[in-house]
């Protein structure tokens, strides 16, 4: 097991590298769900990306990867100045260099790892590894706003290629559903409107995300990089109780030059 994951830091080192230099597209499809988790409405937001090398120091090592996306289209049409600096430029698909953070040599003692045994994943023979996030305490929530970020133990799915230690496919489940209160309300208006915390059951949170083999020319190099990405919500009691988010990515290439990035300006600037 210490062998597998040794081969498996380094290779997430080395997929994180691979991202550097890359233009991609990525498309965003977020959904409100039925009971049945068929889709109520949805709507699509189609970015332009790139990955960026930024460093902390001078030191080699010291460095994170950027991903810094540019909102193109909405529901199939080009996207207006005011949704580009608002909500929707906020709903920017998430940098997919974290797919596998958690698997870098220095977050791994932060997981219980265990063999599952060896499993054929899309003609490739692999090792399936478990990984559980036990959580710090209870299950909990952290408000911001009106959003929050939940705290529970996970349980994941590692499938890692048994030849060359690539990371071909991770899943990941809430091991427990829990529940937790809303802070009081608070509704704008002419003098503003306060109301009862309500109480939420987090029922489900689902994730999973795979990788392909995308070849690039001049130099010759193939690269693995994530192909599609999903989450699903269920939570009783929220105003949007049941939600999914669905993420494919597109169109990579290669860029040499030197990129400026130039933030879109608001309304008011």
């Amino acid at each position: 097991m210490a062998h597998i994951l040794a081969r498996v830091g380094e290779g997430v080192e080395r997929y994180h590298r691979g991202m550097f230099s890359i233009r991609f597209t990525d498309t965003v499809r977020h959904e409100d769900l039925k009971e049945d988790l068929t889709p109520k409405r949805s709507r699509e937001y189609v970015y332009e990306s790139v990955t960026l090398r930024q460093n902390f120091s001078e030191a080699e090592d010291d460095y994170f990867a950027r991903t810094v996306s540019s909102l193109k289209t909405v529901d199939g049409k080009p996207a207006k100045k005011t949704e580009k600096s608002g909500a929707a430029a906020e709903e920017s698909a998430p940098n997919h260099e974290d797919f596998l953070n958690f698997l870098l040599p220095k977050f791994q003692n932060l997981y219980q790892f265990s063999f599952d045994g060896e499993e054929e994943l899309r003609g490739r023979r692999t090792f399936r590894l478990g990984a559980l996030r036990p959580g710090e305490g209870e299950p909990r929530v952290e408000w911001k706003g009106r959003s929050f970020v939940a705290f529970a133990p996970t349980r994941m799915s590692v499938w890692v290629d048994a030849e060359n230690f690539d990371v071909l496919q991770v899943e990941s489940h809430l091991v427990d559903g829990f529940e937790f209160e809303s802070p009081a309300s608070f509704s704008a208006g002419p003098l503003g409107r306060f109301g009862p915390s309500r109480k939420l059951k987090y029922e489900r949170e689902d994730y999973a995300v795979r990788f392909r083999p995308v070849p690039f020319k001049d130099p010759d190099q193939t690269l693995l990089l994530p192909e599609c990405a999903e989450w699903l919500w269920v939570i009783e009691g929220a105003r949007r109780p049941r939600m999914r988010t669905a993420i494919s990515f597109t169109n990579y290439r290669r860029f040499r030059s030197d990129v400026k990035i130039i933030e879109d300006q608001g309304p008011d600037e």
